[in-house]
């Protein structure tokens, strides 16, 4: 990938906009203040990148757009927003309000680009700013809105990537100039993404796809599946794909069968990788789910399926997935249910019992969803243990497992997470570059990764992501980035058992 540098022209420069394009591209960034003038081309030149957002009409004129049409016609690339595009096509961008809050506005996928990556046609991803200002998404729905070019015409040189679902306006545009091109998006409408922010979750999605290619592996789900329907999606998976086998390894707290899907050669060094043991933490799931699509349909990165075995558990906690509860059927929390230091973990209050935040159960070992995690750990002997949880970005490595294999999957991840994604830091109003960089270490507590590490995994972490979203609107991140935490797990778990 060539060397990322960006000018963002705009009236705005000490704006959110340019701060968290910052944090994005650290260092990489140049805000251009047009009230003190346009650059000329021979200083956009300098830049692989130019954004251009105009936050109010009054300073439209003070954007040379033929300056930037020269820039792409060269070979530039161009991410602007829909006011200044429109203008520059005799168009004029409109702004539609829902006044009733009946539906929420959104991006429906026309083509699969580059820009429009991690989606397919037909695709809806929420795309709306908010009136008031109010960051509550239940408050003032009567407020929504989106702009839109309504009445644009394709043509030999523009492509509509995506469409409003209000009017089927053009939302996201991309018209080839010259060597270069432009990529027009409603920018302006949308708020910086907090968290769960249906509207505005994906605002640098496509913006980072143009600018850095920031999906690698991510899938939209347009909707998160009762756990019924998502065993349903594994047998379908496992049916249309001869290399993966689907098992029911045993029967959850709550009767429903615990499935799981499987890939490779079982005498082959070994994979297991586990989701949602804490019910509501369930997004990491669906990137397993879409991991084992990819290794069955074309292998990334050069691994090959005859050389590993690996075996994932998309949801380990049916009842507390359905009902968006981190428990168990039982009330049991059993990501402290397991049989190392579960005697000495002290849970609870004056009062410990369960559905407490964090009720160990009666004794080590007695949930069946515990008790079928663990015969699984014996039976395949994995190489690496992956848990995934949601709540901030942390690595938690085991004390008990092969420290350099760990710290190796740590660095992988944290190399391939650069420049990605930025998002809302966890637990604060402060936005951050999405990344790996926390890492502790657990001793012996009765948590699943320390078991594994236990009864002898070397590579036995737990993963800490972003989530618990109450839609399935900021999935593409979320898939990618744990595709590409087990793509590493994978990578770095074969050459650890090559050199013995």
């Amino acid at each position: 990938m060539a060397k990322i540098s960006v000018c963002l022209l705009t009236d705005s420069p000490q704006g959110a906009f340019a701060a968290h394009l910052g944090l994005l591209y650290p260092e990489r960034v140049t805000a251009v203040a047009l009230a003190e003038g346009m650059p000329d081309l021979k200083a956009l030149k300098k830049f692989s990148h130019v954004v251009t957002m105009i936050t109010h009409r009054r300073n439209m004129d003070k954007l040379d757009y033929g300056v930037v049409r020269e820039y792409a016609a060269g070979g530039g690339q161009v991410v602007s927003c829909l006011a200044e595009y429109a203008a520059s096509v005799g168009r004029q961008a409109v702004k539609s309000v829902v006044p009733d809050g009946a539906v929420q506005p959104g991006i429906r996928i026309k083509q699969e680009s580059d820009v429009t990556f991690g989606f397919g046609v037909g695709d809806v991803t929420p795309w709306f700013g908010k009136v008031s200002g109010a960051t509550a998404n239940e408050n003032n729905t009567n407020q929504y809105f989106q702009r839109q070019i309504v009445g644009l015409v394709e043509g030999d040189s523009r492509s509509i990537l995506g469409v409003s679902t209000l009017n089927g306006g053009a939302v996201l545009i991309e018209e080839r100039v010259g060597k270069g091109r432009i990529v027009a998006m409603d920018l302006l409408s949308l708020k910086e993404p907090f968290f769960n922010s249906y509207g505005s979750t994906n605002k640098y999605l496509f913006l980072g796809n143009v600018i850095g290619s920031s999906v690698h592996y991510g899938k939209h789900y347009p909707t998160k599946l009762p756990y019924d329907e998502l065993l349903v999606e594994m047998q379908k998976l496992a049916a249309r794909y001869p290399a993966i086998e689907y098992r029911e390894e045993g029967t959850a707290s709550d009767g429903h069968p615990l499935g799981s899907l499987s890939i490779g050669d079982r005498k082959k060094p070994g994979f297991l990788f586990t989701n949602g043991i804490h019910g509501w933490e369930w997004e990491a799931g669906y990137g397993l789910l879409h991991l084992m699509e990819l290794l069955a349909e074309d292998p990334p990165e050069g691994l090959s399926v005859k050389d590993f075995h690996l075996t994932v558990v998309p949801q380990l906690n049916p009842w507390g997935y359905d009902h968006d509860m981190r428990h168990n059927a039982n009330g049991v929390d059993m990501n402290r249910n397991f049989p190392v230091g579960w005697d000495d973990y002290e849970g609870g209050d004056d009062v410990y019992q369960p559905w407490d935040f964090d009720y160990k159960g009666p004794a080590p070992g007695s949930e069946p969803e515990t008790q079928i995690v663990m015969r699984m750990m014996e039976e395949l002997k994995p190489v690496v243990l992956l848990d995934f949880h949601t709540a901030h970005y942390i690595l938690c490595k085991t004390g008990r497992g092969d420290q350099k294999l760990q710290d190796a999957i740590h660095q992988e991840v944290k190399r391939r997470w650069k420049d990605r994604y930025v998002i809302q830091r966890p637990y604060s109003t402060e936005y951050q570059q999405v990344n790996m960089e926390p890492a502790a270490t657990y001793g012996d507590v009765p948590h699943l990764v320390c078991y594994g590490a236990l009864v002898g995994i070397p590579g036995s972490i737990l993963i800490e992501m972003s989530g618990n979203r109450t839609g399935t609107h900021g999935l593409v991140m979320n898939t990618d980035t744990t595709i590409d935490i087990c793509l590493a797990a994978i990578h770095n778990g074969l050459t650890w058992k090559q050199k013995g």
